[in-house]
């Protein structure tokens, strides 16, 4: 969506939602499988499986003023309050922003900005684990990131680790600093040592 009264329009990278909708999914698909086998049960046999019979005898003692059904009722609004807040509500902001490194600081406060430059999680995850496995002593990394914490798992052929959960943490956030993060997210490392 573009702008044309001078003002930029702020990029907001949000979560895609993707458990929430999986699991409503899953749970129309559930439902419709269930229809289905009992359609065709019906066309075969000429009348409902005895499964349904349980549910079918509840269905009919039920009053539209009794309680039963207001409990049904209730269930439903709350069900549907739920996957609309799912729906509607957004997630947590899932890019990191980095500094804008063109012009200087009143240049940059003089004009309108024009762009916003991001970093995803898994981008900044991959950053940390290639920055980590070039300092020595480290056999293999894996890394994990959040908007404020970047975590890396460290393991070494040395026996004796010494300073070197020290090195990791600062050289992976020199790296993350020079690549404009803005804020740094804080780095923590797990040392274990193989053999």
């Amino acid at each position: 969506m573009s702008r044309h009264d001078g003002r930029s329009t702020r990029l907001r990278h949000r979560p895609s939602r993707a458990v929430p909708a999986l699991i409503v999914g899953i749970l129309l698909l559930v439902a419709e499988v269930a229809l289905v086998w009992l359609t065709v049960a019906r066309l075969v046999n000429g009348t409902w499986p005895n499964v349904l019979q349980g549910p079918r005898d509840w269905l009919t003692s039920l009053a539209w003023n009794g309680s039963g059904a207001w409990w049904i009722g209730i269930a439903a609004v709350v069900i549907g309050v739920i996957l609309l807040l799912c729906a509607i509500v957004p997630g947590g902001f899932s890019a990191l922003m980095l500094n804008d490194a063109g012009g200087s600081r009143e240049e940059k406060a003089g004009r309108v900005q024009e762009q916003e430059i991001v970093m995803t999680r898994r981008a900044v995850a991959h950053l940390a684990k290639a920055q980590c496995r070039q300092i020595d002593g480290v056999g293999s990394a894996s890394a994990t990131a959040t908007t404020k914490r970047v975590h890396l798992s460290v393991q070494t052929p040395l026996h004796d680790t010494g300073d070197l959960r020290s090195r990791v943490t600062d050289s992976v956030r020199n790296r993350l600093e020079a690549t404009g993060l803005n804020p740094v997210p804080r780095v923590t490392a797990t040392i274990r040592s193989k053999g």
